[in-house]
């Protein structure tokens, strides 16, 4: 199985050595860093050329960051694909491979898979999310249900589906809704990534995420709000939230 990893960065030169470090060093061989630069005009592009062959690298001005992550996706030949920020990062060398043990196995209807995700400031984790199948689908009456960067999503449906660019800040929490079933997401028991805090997607008072998550939740959720509900009930007897441990 082949992993496509995708970044959209614009002028994302503090953070973009520490992401291509955690890329690199994935001990899990049959992956590929698709890159979309927005056109970046500071450092973010001496940092990334060197290693052009190791990237599929390219930069052109984009409407955004779901509009990079479509033209990037022309591009993925992954059976599966995670998201990752300029500033965000894989927390193990073994992310991938961990993650792989339980994604080869996985049935063809499962569209997501999700694992843990650590949050914070400057590298450093603050916080762990980690959520159980109830609590992910209950979440998803009100907001994302599924941490975005810490989740694969098969690529043919990526491909098909693709992501809505009229949203600036909540396009993932649209796409994942529109796809979404009471039987296509599992849980993956791995803390895959960290994110860093301080985006917009971060700032809950932002007038933009509100009506665009509003926009979501009128047309994506409310039409299959009973089986979102009765999926998170299912699942009350068997929210186990435990991880595996991290190998050495």
């Amino acid at each position: 199985m082949k992993y496509s990893i995708i970044t959209a960065v614009y002028n994302g030169e503090k953070y973009i050595s520490r992401l291509m470090a955690s890329v690199f060093n994935q001990s899990y061989p049959n992956i590929e860093w698709i890159v979309q630069d927005g056109g970046s005009t500071d450092g973010t592009m001496d940092k990334l050329r060197p290693h052009a062959d190791r990237i599929k690298l390219v930069s052109e001005r984009d409407s955004g960051v779901y509009d990079a992550w479509n033209r990037a996706l022309a591009r993925a030949t992954g059976d599966w694909a995670i998201f990752l920020g300029a500033d965000d990062f894989f927390i193990s060398p073994h992310s991938i491979a961990q993650c792989h043990r339980h994604l080869r196995g996985m049935p063809p209807h499962i569209a997501m898979a999700y694992g843990a995700l650590l949050m914070g400031s400057n590298g450093k984790a603050e916080h762990l999310l980690n959520r159980t199948m109830h609590r992910a689908y209950n979440t998803f009456l009100s907001d994302m249900g599924v941490p975005f960067p810490a989740t694969f999503t098969r690529v043919p449906v990526l491909q098909r589906e693709r992501f809505d660019p009229s949203y600036k800040i909540a396009g993932d929490f649209e796409f994942a809704a529109r796809i979404l079933t009471g039987e296509n997401v599992a849980r993956l028991p791995i803390i895959v990534a960290y994110m860093e805090m301080g985006g917009l997607s971060s700032d809950s008072s932002n007038c933009t995420l509100l009506e665009e998550r509003l926009r979501v939740l009128y047309s994506r959720i409310a039409p299959k709000a009973r089986e979102i509900m009765e999926t998170s009930i299912n699942h009350v007897v068997d929210s186990d939230d435990s991880l595996e441990a991290m190998p050495e």
